[in-house]
């Protein structure tokens, strides 16, 4: 199916407003590298925050939580949030974002040197870092390129191949031009071109779809929330062969909670790292990821409007690929508003792509380039790399995505198989006071091996089973580690524990930071963080159920949800929001 000519200049329209703010911040972006990737460290937490919301809302990523919300039904929250990880974005609020920007580097791999010191262990664990991620981006551009694709083929004039590379190319544009400030400023416009998107959406699933009749058509466990060890009878009767691991629901959840753990006390390893080096301070940092907690919800009003239209147009039954709802709902919709909407998704997915560009670019030219080849290069000729970097990133990742067919395929073997590696590592970088960087370099290096022996010696194990193995193996080996190898040296893990004050095992550090008068005595904080941490699991998972149970019109389930957010939104008034750093902090 092709699109109307009225809907193919809405989105080029689209395409261009985008390419001209791109064009617009040139002049500040391209200042110094600060400008460039950071954007002067001088961005409004609510701007940031309202970014933060598009950038995690992608077509891909959509798509596939449309097909597992129609497969599994409400137990697609436990998927979702611990399965998948999506839980994180709730710790962010909680403390990681303050964290984060306490540290005052330019990136991730940066962030190493202020953990372990100025030594020549420390050098190597900001190499291995940095490696990671640049693998780690190749791979999230690889998952978008998937999701582009399969979204346009369905009614764009073009090949899946050809469509992704006309959106990779208009995103790369104006970030390669407008580094983060035209990041954040066209993340700041789609997430409003997606809010308004959201409303017409659920207007329209209202008037024309019910949900209940559905649900009537479905096994009872598919509208119930409570976890079961193997999901009902018939599940796989319906299901595609991507989805059918889900069967097996208890084991998935119990090697999904075991690498959530370390995922979440990880902290980001992506582009939301640099996001929050981009504040004017720790408190800001914080308040941006608040916004993008609750903001975030506008995934699943989208999601579960094109469900239930899916349902009322396409039927109850899955004769087509639960993960294509999205663009066969879009053909049903008059001529304007097809390409009113493919501008609202089109924007999500161009506003996660372009901060994993600038975040790729950033850790080329500023961890590789800047550091070790092209020392006396002046900042403006630094920035033209890093612009020649975002252009290479594109073209990579273009060309790894056409290995892959399915959405949550690709998903689940970037975040399984290339994340898994660090978390341990990570956490233990956080939390720690005795994991030093060769600990660090040596257990990511062999958490990397026990992952790819087993999808080399033991392919046939079940994604529950390699996940656990994983995990547990690489846990093992950091711990190991970590007692084994030396830590660093007491004045950098003062300096370090004083200014960023985590929680965790901390206490030699703590209290040498007491007796210098660096951290108050009996430091409440970091058990303050901890509670906070728990409250924001809740409080972000009755955020994401309100929207599923309006739409299914489950009216008791529903206001029982906006209860316990009315409730935990009072708690963290008083828990989070009156214990957020000082404005003066810088």
């Amino acid at each position: 199916m092709k699109l109307h000519p009225i809907d193919l200049a809405i989105i080029f329209a689209y395409f261009a407003v985008n390419t001209l703010i791109g064009f617009l911040v040139q002049k500040r972006a391209t200042k110094e590298l600060d400008s460039y990737f950071l954007a002067d460290r001088n961005v409004p937490w609510w701007m940031l925050g309202l970014s933060g919301c598009s950038s995690y809302i992608d077509i891909g990523g959509t798509m596939s939580l449309i097909g597992v919300m129609f497969y599994l039904g409400l137990k697609s929250i436990w998927i979702t949030h611990i399965f998948w990880g999506w839980l994180i974005i709730c710790f962010y609020m909680a403390f990681q974002a303050k964290y984060i920007r306490r540290s005052g580097v330019m990136t991730f791999a940066e962030w190493n040197e202020t953990r372990f010191g100025a030594t020549r262990d420390a050098e190597y664990a900001r190499i291995a870092a940095a490696t990671f991620l640049l693998v780690l981006m190749v791979f999230n551009l690889m998952f978008m390129a998937v999701g582009t694709g399969k979204f346009a083929e369905e009614f764009l004039p073009f090949t899946r191949w050809q469509s992704a590379l006309i959106v990779f190319g208009v995103v790369g544009i104006y970030v390669t031009l407008g580094g983060f400030v035209g990041v954040i400023v066209t993340d700041v416009f789609q997430t409003i071109l997606i809010a308004i998107g959201a409303v017409i959406l659920s207007v329209m699933a209202f008037q024309e779809g019910s949900g209940a009749s559905f649900v009537a058509t479905k096994d009872p466990a598919w509208s119930s929330l409570a976890p079961t060890w193997t999901l009902w009878s018939g599940y796989l009767k319906n299901t595609p062969a991507s989805y059918s691991h889900y069967y097996a629901f208890g084991p998935i959840l119990l090697a999904g909670f075991s690498w959530l753990i370390f995922r979440v006390l990880a902290g980001p390893n992506v582009w939301d790292f640099q996001f929050f080096l981009t504040t004017k301070s720790p408190r800001d940092a914080s308040l941006a990821a608040g916004t993008w907690t609750v903001g975030y919800t506008l995934r699943w009003i989208i999601a579960c409007s094109f469900l239930v239209l899916g349902i009322y147009h396409l039927g109850a039954e899955a004769a087509f690929d639960a993960e294509k709802i999205m663009p066969l709902v879009l053909k049903t919709l008059p001529v304007g508003m097809q390409g009113l909407f493919m501008a609202v998704l089109l924007a999500a997915l161009m506003s996660t792509l372009s901060a994993m560009i600038n975040v790729t670019s950033s850790v080329v030219t500023n961890d590789f380039l800047k550091r070790y080849f092209a020392k006396n290069l002046t900042q403006k000729q630094l920035v033209r790399f890093g612009q020649l970097a975002s252009v290479g990133a594109i073209g990579v990742g273009f060309i790894f995505s056409l290995s892959f067919k399915d959405i949550v395929s690709a998903w689940e073997t970037m975040i399984f198989v290339v994340v898994t590696m660090i978390l341990a590592p990570a956490t233990m970088r956080w939390h720690w006071w005795r994991f030093g960087a060769r600990a660090f370099v040596w257990s990511m290096i062999v958490s990397a091996l026990i992952i790819v022996l087993q999808k080399i010696l033991f392919p046939e194990w079940p994604i529950s089973t390699s996940l656990a193995v994983a995990t547990l193996g690489s846990l093992g080996v950091t711990l190991l580690l970590g007692f084994i190898m030396e830590p660093s040296e007491m004045e950098v893990l003062v300096k370090f524990y004083s200014k960023i004050r985590p929680f965790g095992f901390w206490k030699p550090v703590r209290l040498e930071a007491e007796r210098r008068g660096l951290v108050p005595v009996n430091d409440s904080m970091p058990r303050t963080d901890v509670m906070n941490g728990f409250i924001t699991i809740f409080f972000q998972g009755a955020l994401a159920l309100i929207p599923f149970f309006l739409f299914l019109r489950q009216w008791n389930q529903m206001y029982l949800s906006l209860g316990i957010l009315v409730v935990l939104s009072v708690v963290l008034y008083f828990t989070w929001y009156k214990n957020l750093p000082s404005p003066e902090e810088i």
